[in-house]
């Protein structure tokens, strides 16, 4: 064991570097905020770790210690308390077998920088399995990723980013991994998909561009007869495991509620976050987001947060928000569209000051939700939004300018390898969650697709230089077609 890792070391010794001193990063940031965190007269001491996910995290924190202390999966204490269908079990769990063990939370943040570690070496392998002479290009992903100012925040507070992103990486390290035993890779793709779901409620709807490449695979032209029974079984494996992961959790929230559903998170975000976010945009910001917000809870009976977040009041919740849509779909829909292009350009340093700042102010806050994106203001033709949005962020400029950069290059790297099966997969599953979070999406929600983003920008980065400057014998645009 011990020499295989020392083969390995020694074989791959700049991504160990890098990783290395990825790790060194993180941990000297973590030792530094508790640090700060203790001396520092206005800083929410008992907080850290907790403070950077705002409510997320507390309760995190709540269900842990009440399955330590009673095994139950509930924010109530005691043996029976009402069972709680908002969170799914994975982080808490994770967090509370951390905290059993070590008995603090300090640890936590450890465990974050741990698993930051293993999905830097899962996308490097990932990178070379599809493409084995990408090495310089992966090693560039990986410094990229381990360093993106998002994954710093990942790694610090208690939030699911470090455990999702894991885990939907493993997945899909098994649907793109090149192997003749496809029952088996795909059946553990199956296990962490389901495992994914249940860390992040929404990553279950990643079955959609997961399911797309599935059809697109079978339903391909040259493949026929005995070929695509070949790809049809092990795609029903993958459906077969992941339902086997996930269905329990189904199971428990239909006998404790009588609803048979993984959340109710998005009825909850959708009427909290989504909607007043779209009616104040619509309404040219003539009603606050606070208000409009207030207006729908009284719709729903001025349900409380807790009641909001249990799943028997989903209906309820979903019946007002189909009405006050309904008549505005094709508007509602161009806005969560160009929304999305938040996703991609939206700085992360920004995110991560507005914490860091927060954490030792005395409360942390968190700007979720800019009235209008930048992409919108030009839309509508506002320019004096765009210019103010322009002066605001002048000092994050840099890193949406590279960011968009990154975007371009990728958009070029897809077309040159738009024939690979693996490259379809990739830009299908970092678009639809891009769509997926719009519009309150954050920085932080890119992180699971973080590395394919850098990816895509760097390989297309390569064939762009190898355009101009025509070094390499073999084109690099070639070598991206799969047979």
């Amino acid at each position: 064991m011990f020499r295989l890792i020392r083969n390995y070391i020694q074989e791959h010794k700049v991504l160990c570097a890098i990783i290395s001193l990825a790790i060194i990063a993180h941990l000297s940031l973590f030792i530094t905020l508790k640090t700060l965190a203790t001396i520092h007269p206005k800083a929410i001491h008992s907080s850290f770790p907790m403070a950077g996910g705002g409510f997320d995290s507390y309760q995190y924190v709540t269900l842990a210690d009440n399955i330590i202390e009673y095994g139950n999966f509930s924010l109530e204490p005691g043996v029976s308390g009402n069972a709680e269908t908002f969170r799914t079990p994975a982080y808490p769990f994770f967090v509370a077998i951390i905290k059993y063990f070590t008995k603090t939370l300090d640890a936590v943040p450890v465990g974050h920088i741990v698993l930051m570690a293993l999905s830097a070496f899962l996308t490097y392998t990932i990178i070379l399995s599809i493409f084995p002479n990408y090495k310089k290009i992966a090693l560039v992903t990986v410094a990229l990723f381990a360093f993106d100012p998002a994954v710093f925040y990942s790694t610090q507070f208690i939030a699911t980013e470090a455990l999702y992103t894991f885990t939907f990486l493993l997945c899909m390290f098994f649907l793109l991994r090149k192997s003749h035993q496809t029952t088996t890779t795909y059946t553990l793709a199956g296990i962490f998909f389901g495992l994914s779901a249940l860390v992040r409620p929404s990553g279950l709807y990643m079955i959609i561009p997961i399911g797309v490449w599935f059809l697109w695979r079978i339903f391909k032209s040259e493949f026929k007869g005995a070929r695509r029974k070949e790809i049809l079984h092990p795609v029903l494996i993958f459906c077969l495991a992941a339902f086997l992961v996930i269905s329990p959790w189904f199971m428990r929230n239909g006998v404790r509620t009588g609803v048979y559903a993984l959340s109710s998170l998005d009825a909850y975000n959708t009427i909290n976050f989504n909607l007043p976010v779209y009616l104040s945009y619509k309404g040219e910001y003539k009603q606050s987001i606070v208000d409009i917000r207030t207006d729908l809870h009284k719709k729903i009976g001025n349900l409380s947060d807790e009641e909001q977040m249990d799943l028997r009041n989903s209906a309820l919740i979903k019946e007002v928000v189909w009405e006050t849509l309904s008549p505005n779909l094709f508007s509602y829909a161009f806005f969560h569209t160009t929304k999305s292009a938040n996703f991609f350009f939206s700085p992360a340093l920004k995110l991560d000051i507005s914490f860091f700042q927060g954490f030792f102010e005395g409360g942390v806050g968190e700007s979720w939700h800019p009235q209008t994106s930048f992409i919108n203001s030009i839309i509508d033709g506002r320019i004096k939004d765009v210019f103010r949005s322009l002066y605001q962020n002048i000092f994050y400029l840099p890193e949406s300018i590279f960011l968009l950069i990154m975007f371009l290059l990728g958009l070029y790297w897809y077309w040159s390898a738009r024939k690979s099966d693996s490259v379809k997969l990739i830009f299908l599953v970092v678009f639809f969650l891009a769509l997926l979070t719009s519009p309150i999406t954050n920085p932080r929600y890119r992180i699971p697709v973080t590395p394919f983003i850098y990816l895509a920008g760097v390989a297309g980065s390569a064939l762009v230089f190898e355009k101009i400057y025509r070094k390499y014998p073999a084109n690099l645009a070639e070598s991206l077609g799969e047979k």
